[in-house]
């Protein structure tokens, strides 16, 4: 039995292959030898540009004069003369007084022609007087006699009344010259007022104990019944 295990060993040992060791690995090492790369070359100078040259500056001959040759104006020498302008004729009318046989009569002196006479003499009625400040005024006008003013039937069957204010220019002699309805109730009030107004005789402004024109403020109430 002992012989048999010897013989299974020994076959166990002759079929076991022998483990071979792995060829050990050799490194080589090179050495290289690095170069420095050399040093940038020094920059090149520039040139300096070269310097503007300064022109040339050339005296001027300046030439002397010969006094003796100067041309000097003579010691007398006047201005032209201007042509003498005549005067503008003059028309000539009448004298101050001219004497015919049929008597005498006066008439303006110079130029009668140059005037032209008006057209047309002005109205001095049309001619609106200046009113005279109230605070000049002694007194103002007053309404001569008592003023009714018919109501108008419109305004009345409308139920319209009220204070018509107008601003009214007196002249010297009384008389109501322009009237200017400053506010009013409307209605045709306004209108009948004015008209009335109109026909109204005044007692004028006094001035210093004179009649002047006079601009004043006249009211004019209407009331219904």
């Amino acid at each position: 039995f002992s012989i048999a295990v010897h013989a299974a060993v020994l076959v166990w040992l002759n079929l076991t292959p022998v483990p071979v060791a792995p060829p050990k690995k050799v490194t080589e090492l090179v050495m290289i030898e690095v170069e420095r790369p050399p040093p940038p070359p020094a920059p090149e100078a520039k040139p300096e540009p070269p310097k503007p040259i300064p022109p040339e500056v050339r005296k001027l001959f300046k030439p002397k004069l010969d006094p003796r040759l100067l041309v000097q104006p003579p010691p007398n020498d006047r201005p032209p003369e201007e042509a003498p302008t005549e005067p503008p004729p003059v028309v000539v009318g009448l004298t101050l007084r001219s004497t015919t046989t049929a008597g005498s009569f006066d008439a303006p002196v110079g130029n009668t022609l140059a005037a032209k006479p008006p057209d047309k003499a002005v109205d001095p009625a049309t001619v609106k007087p200046s009113p005279v400040p109230l605070y000049e005024l002694d007194s103002q006008p007053t309404v001569i006699g008592e003023v009714r003013i018919p109501y108008p039937e419109d305004a009345r069957s409308r139920g319209i009344e009220g204070t018509v204010v107008l601003s009214v220019l007196v002249d010297e002699g009384g008389r109501v010259r322009t009237v200017k309805v400053l506010s009013g109730p409307g209605g045709g009030l306004d209108q009948a007022a004015a008209k009335a107004v109109e026909r109204i005789r005044f007692r004028p402004a006094l001035r210093k104990g004179q009649p002047v024109a006079a601009q004043i403020t006249y009211r004019y109430t209407f009331l219904l019944d």
